[in-house]
């Protein structure tokens, strides 16, 4: 089943047209990556997606839902089947592991319990822990139990394993897959790790000067001769 499609996304800060005419599609299910060089794109696009920015020109369709006839009463609804992790993520200083998942159970009106996301993603021996005083892997480990509270249809990640080492990335993938395994959920996601994009994403959408260069499932890119899709991107990119 679509749950996203975008057709002929435009976006300017000024001038400075950023978004030229961007197509995309999302299935339930799919995990995508999106890749581009810095100042592609690839961040306004998701936070289009996510609801927090508008565009100039163009159609956005979540959920059946046309963004740009939405009445904000069916905006709020529609963002509670939405997650955001971000990099960094920034929660209050002050709360523990425990009394952070509390907090977001309550803005979620979530009925996952508190001692069932611990034990999914091993937190026990974190759960009294300040989240200031955590390493990035736990960080963004402590993130993704937030984001899955909400058991959203949709996840959003921004380089979520970024400047991780190889054990930790491999632990959070592990949580990524398995949402979109057991709960058909989608995940659509930034990495600069092609690695990462070929391992586990099912499609990829280079972002190339503000429009798609190329989106098609890893498999047929690597049909194309590439030898990876490392190699693929730096084709794509290295002019």
């Amino acid at each position: 089943m679509k749950i996203i499609s975008v057709k002929d996304l435009k976006k300017s800060y000024g001038k400075n047209q950023v978004l030229k005419g961007l197509n995309f599609e999302a299935n339930e299910g799919e995990i995508i990556g999106v890749i581009g060089k810095n100042g592609a794109g690839k961040s306004t696009f998701l936070e289009i997606l996510m609801t927090i920015k508008d565009f100039d020109h163009g159609e956005v369709v979540l959920f059946n839902e046309n963004l740009q006839n939405i009445s904000i009463d069916k905006l709020g609804k529609l963002r509670r089947d939405i997650s955001v992790v971000l990099q960094p993520t920034q929660f209050y200083k002050s709360l523990k592991v425990e009394e952070l998942l509390k907090l977001f159970k309550s803005y979620y009106k979530s009925n996952k319990q508190i001692e069932e996301i611990i034990a999914d993603f091993n937190l026990e021996l974190h759960r009294r822990t300040y989240f200031e005083k955590l390493s990035g892997g736990w960080k963004q480990k402590v993130s993704l139990a937030i984001a899955f509270l909400s058991e959203p249809k949709l996840i959003i990640l921004d380089e979520p394993t970024t400047g991780l080492d190889p054990h930790m990335r491999n632990i959070l993938w592990s949580y990524i897959v398995d949402y979109n395994k057991s709960r058909g959920g989608t995940v659509i996601l930034t990495t600069h790790y092609m690695d990462e994009i070929e391992m586990y994403c099912d499609k990829v959408m280079l972002i190339e000067d503000g429009k798609n260069e190329m989106f098609e499932s890893t498999e047929n890119i690597l049909s194309l001769g590439y030898r990876s899709i490392n190699d693929f991107y730096l084709s794509k990119v290295s002019v």
